[in-house]
C-alpha cells in the first residue's frame, strides 16, 4: 500500500508542477498585498484539489459511460501528458499573459494546477491504485502546492527564477518519461486484443 500511496504522489507532484509554477503565479499575483497573494493561493489549491477529487471519483464512469477501455484512457492521457511535458521542457510562457477577473481560479486553479493532465492523473491513478490512494495523494501535493505558493516570493529570492526553471524542466522531462511508458502499455494492450 505504501508503495502504491508514493508512486501516486510522486506522480501528481510531477504533473501538478508547483514549483514550477512559481514564476507564473507570483507574476500573476504581483499587484497583490500579501494577505491577498495567500487568499489566492489558498482559493486557487482548493479549487484545483476539489476538481480533482470529482475527478477520481467520478472521473472513471464519465469515461465509461461511453464505452471508453482503460487501454483507451493509457493512450490518449498518454499522448496528452507527452504533449505537457514537451511544452514544458520547452517553455511554457503563454500562461504569464493569461488575466481574468479572479485570477486564483483561471488561469491557476486550472489550468495550471488541475489541468488536463492533472485530471487524466487522478483518473489513471484511482484505476491503478484505487480512490483511497488518490485521495490521499491528491490531499497531500494540494496541501504542498499552497505551501510551496505560500513561500514562493522566498524561494524566488532564495533560489531565483532560473533555478526554478530548470527543475521545472527536469520535471517535464521525467514526465515525457512517464508518458511515454503509459501510452507504450496502452498500445500494447489494443495490439494484444486483436
Amino acid at each position: 500500500m505504501f508503495e502504491g500511496l508514493w508512486e501516486s504522489f510522486i506522480l501528481l507532484f510531477v504533473v501538478f508542477d508547483a514549483i514550477g509554477n512559481v514564476p507564473i503565479f507570483y507574476s500573476l499575483t504581483m499587484s497583490m498585498t500579501a494577505e491577498e497573494r495567500n487568499k489566492a493561493f489558498k482559493v486557487s489549491t482548493i479549487v484545483a484539489g476539489s476538481l480533482l477529487v470529482f475527478f477520481a471519483l467520478l472521473g472513471w464512469s464519465l469515461f465509461s459511460f461511453y464505452g471508453t477501455g482503460f487501454e483507451d484512457l493509457e493512450i490518449a492521457g498518454g499522448l496528452l501528458l507527452l504533449f505537457l511535458a514537451i511544452e514544458g521542457v520547452l517553455g511554457r510562457v503563454e500562461a504569464e499573459t493569461l488575466r481574468s477577473e479572479d485570477v486564483s481560479i483561471v488561469p491557476m486553479a486550472t489550468p495550471l494546477l488541475a489541468g488536463p493532465g492533472s485530471i487524466y492523473t487522478v483518473i489513471y491513478l484511482s484505476q491503478i491504485y484505487g480512490e483511497i490512494q488518490t485521495l490521499i495523494s491528491i490531499i497531500a501535493n494540494t496541501l504542498l502546492a499552497f505551501i510551496i505558493l505560500k513561500f514562493s516570493d522566498i524561494m524566488l529570492r532564495k533560489l531565483g527564477r532560473n533555478l526554478i526553471l530548470v527543475f521545472s524542466r527536469i520535471m517535464s522531462f521525467v514526465l515525457a518519461v512517464i508518458a511515454v511508458s503509459m501510452l507504450r502499455e496502452g498500445v500494447i494492450t489494443v495490439l494484444r486484443s486483436l
